[in-house]
């Protein structure tokens, strides 16, 4: 996170008053933007120009672009008031060359004031420790705590960490008060044995906070002979086996790896276990495939190693594998299913519906594998518009094991095959008897919405309105309340009206500055810390709930926002328009209206497709890469930003909100001038192109609800689902949202 310092540049050029406008409205991208322009012209290219475009290249993560504007020029410590020096610091630890760090802070001009000395003393405190100046680097840390008093806790804590002296440690944490930051100095210790070379001490240390990783670390570098480093070997292996975090099983293995490869085929094959359950799903591909070329390893393994190349896309690779695993019988009806499942995905359907047949046949008494066959023999004849075919493979997982998890999602499509088919009696009778079994399911509401249409098209128009009076009174956030809403012709639902007025909370308050100080200073976990304090907090006030709430919204964190705010709601929260515009955000609400206005889209549709893609969570990442407020993926990011005249791209500018609002709204326009139906455009943004041509050769798609209820994919579904709903809400809860 960036300094944020007031601009406070001249405006005589239009361009640069622009750019500076889109800096303060939090559009540091756009500044980017518009003052490339200016810079690309001699004539233009003043001391202000540049200064602006580096201060906008700061906020966005575009430290190299700092390094590249600002070094060399002759003004950087004359004018304005040396912040241009202290950008280049930034951007120089940001890049980890900490030499040019530290020279560029010691050549900055003294700050005026003691806040800003404050923030200089901390870059220069970090350079310093990066470099092993630990005694230079814990006096910085001091000096900056007299000047920045309320961060001053953190700040004693990191120079204790770099003090050898343990009476000099000790009067340092007498100082602390904060009772979280009180809470690291067990973690401060330990680093300061570490730093001051007492490894065995240190790592006796980390082993007591259960950090294992870290001390078997430090046992390794201060074992230098082979028997000791084979025990380190031998505690790391354990670690690992063990598996009891995903972050110190990832810690363990690239410990593993760097100072023990290449690993034997035993510790490949316990690093493959635990890695495909700690997420990196890569690095136990590789373990598998090492370990298993030499003979070792289950049928288990054999599978979770397929599994993990479908995780991975490689179903051609994953296929063969599933093939390979024939006992015990259970598991090889799963891999016989998955070997179908990845032919289909892999381009080889007509191989893949042979497989799922010949699985029926083979295991006839594996009901799970079974039902997974005859679930996906289904959906593929239905894509084939081979309805009566998909109907009947979806009764048979019904009538075979009607406890099987495929069973409400097989029953709820059969009921829907029927209705398309004009059997409205036979379709609302088998709706019926859905919901009533499956109450708990996910289908539940769908089958009672759907049964009122069943039984309106049946000519029974009094019970179709009373399966519709039914959803209507229930969770105003589902779906198919707003749908009922329409059936009944009423108007959609709006929460009461309630001003964002909130009680004060001086504490919490007090935390949101600390913890926004330190995000800017570049002190990423103690902010971390201070934040999750907060979220941690069991206050049982509702109203205290919503204030915290709405703290965290006004500082750009609105997925924490909205958790709070459901908290509340489950305290006794009104559920009127104050709660619900924070379970409903809005941030950047200038950048979102220019970009859907200049992009042809209803605002209220953004908002309903942020909220769903990130929660308005910036950092968001998916776990198969998606990044930032829309969830674009890299390679489409570069792809747009080629089409938009970007003058340079990064990936990183992805997690930059008003980049990810410009490029998510460019492909929604893309797929909006694709596709006439908006559940079209929002399938094809989750699942892709491909997919979208496919479900829509469905029987009875031109009915928008018809199309959402087809698509086979449970998180599609569920996810144009989301944003229609999210859209009614947004609409009746912002002027700009309504239609």
């Amino acid at each position: 996170v960036a300094a944020r310092a007031p601009v406070a540049l001249p405006r005589a050029d239009s361009l640069v008053a622009d750019a500076t406008t889109a800096l303060e409205n939090g559009r540091p991208w756009q500044a980017s933007r518009l003052i490339a322009r200016v810079l690309s012209d001699s004539t233009r290219r003043t001391p202000d120009a540049v200064m602006l475009a580096a201060t906008a290249a700061s906020r966005w993560g575009g430290w190299p672009e700092v390094s590249r504007l600002l070094d060399h020029q002759p003004w950087v410590d004359s004018a304005y008031e040396g912040r241009g020096r202290l950008l280049l610091a930034r951007a120089a630890l940001e890049q980890g060359d900490d030499a040019a760090a530290l020279r560029h802070v010691l050549a900055a001009p003294s700050p005026n004031t003691a806040a800003a000395d404050g923030e200089r003393l901390v870059l220069l405190a970090r350079a310093l420790d990066r470099l092993h100046a630990r005694d230079s680097a814990a006096a910085s840390y001091r000096r900056a705590a007299d000047r920045l008093p309320t961060i001053a806790g953190w700040l004693w804590i990191r120079a204790a960490a770099l003090t050898d002296d343990s009476l000099a440690r000790a009067g340092l944490y007498q100082q602390v008060a904060d009772p979280l930051a009180r809470e690291r100095i067990g973690w401060s210790e330990a680093a300061a044995y570490a730093g001051a070379g007492d490894l065995v001490r240190a790592s006796g240390r980390y082993v007591a906070l259960g950090a294992r990783a870290t001390a078997l670390r430090l046992r390794l570098a201060s074992s230098p002979d082979s028997v000791r480093r084979a025990a380190v070997r031998r505690d790391l292996t354990a670690l690992i086996t063990a598996r009891r975090s995903p972050g110190e099983v990832r810690d363990a293995i690239a410990l593993l790896d760097s100072a023990f490869a290449p690993l034997t085929a035993a510790e490949e094959l316990e690093v493959g276990r635990a890695a495909g359950t700690s997420g990196s799903v890569l690095r136990a591909v590789t373990a598998y495939e090492r370990a298993l070329a030499t003979g070792l390893g289950t049928s288990q393994d054999r599978f979770d190693y397929a599994t993990a190349l479908t995780r991975l896309g490689r179903q051609a690779d994953a296929a063969p594998q599933f093939a390979l695993v024939r006992a015990p019988r259970e598991l090889a009806g799963a891999a016989a299913y998955q070997r179908a499942r990845a032919l289909v995905r892999g381009g080889q359907e007509p191989l893949g519906r042979v497989a799922l047949e010949r699985l029926l046949k083979l295991y006839p008494r594996d009901t799970s594998a079974a039902s997974s066959a005859l679930f996906l023999l289904g959906d593929l004849a239905a894509d084939d518009r081979a309805d009566p075919e998909a109907r009947g493979y979806y009764r048979q997982v019904v009538l075979r094991d009607p406890t099987s998890r495929f069973a409400p999602t097989a029953a709820f499509r059969a009921a829907t095959i029927a209705l398309l088919a004009g059997d409205a009696a036979r379709s609302a009778a088998e709706f019926e008897a859905l919901a009533a079994r499956y109450p708990r399911s996910d289908e539940s509401g769908a089958a009672t919405y759907w049964a009122g249409r069943a039984w309106h098209a049946a000519g029974d128009t009094a019970t179709a309105r009373a399966r519709w009076q039914t959803l209507a009174a229930g969770d105003p956030g589902s779906y198919y309340t707003g749908l009922a809403f329409r059936r009944l012709g009423l108007s959609d639902w709006t929460p009461p009206a309630a001003a964002d007025s909130f009680v004060a909370i001086p504490g919490p308050d007090s935390a949101m500055a600390r913890a926004a100080l330190l995000a800017r200073l570049g002190l990423l976990p103690e902010s971390r810390w201070e934040y999750d304090r907060l979220l941690r907090q069991s206050d049982t006030s509702s109203e205290r709930l919503l204030s915290l709430a709405h703290a965290f919204r006004r500082d750009g964190l609105a997925s924490q926002a909205a958790q709070l705010a459901r908290r509340a709601l489950v305290l006794g929260a009104p559920s009127d328009a104050r709660t619900y515009r924070l379970l409903y955000p809005v941030l950047l609400e200038d950048a979102l209206l220019a970009e859907a206005r200049e992009h042809g889209l209803d605002a209220g549709f953004v908002a309903a497709v942020i909220r769903q893609e990130s929660m308005f969570n910036p950092t968001a990442t998916s776990a198969v890469g998606a990044r930032g407020l829309m969830q674009v993926m890299p390679d489409l990011g570069s792809r747009l930003a080629q089409s938009m005249g970007y003058p340079t791209w990064d990936p990183v500018l992805l997690y930059q909100p008003d980049v990810s609002l410009q490029m998510g709204a460019y492909h929604l326009q893309e797929l909006t001038g694709r596709y006439a139906q908006t559940v079209h455009v929002l399938a094809a943004y989750n699942a892709g192109v491909s997919r979208v041509e496919r479900w829509s050769q469905r029987i009875g798609v031109d009915d928008p609800e018809v199309f959402t209820e087809r698509i086979p994919f449970a998180e599609t579904r569920g996810y144009v689902r989301a944003i229609q709903r999210n859209q009614d809400i947004y609409r009746s809860l912002y002027a700009w949202a309504a239609p």
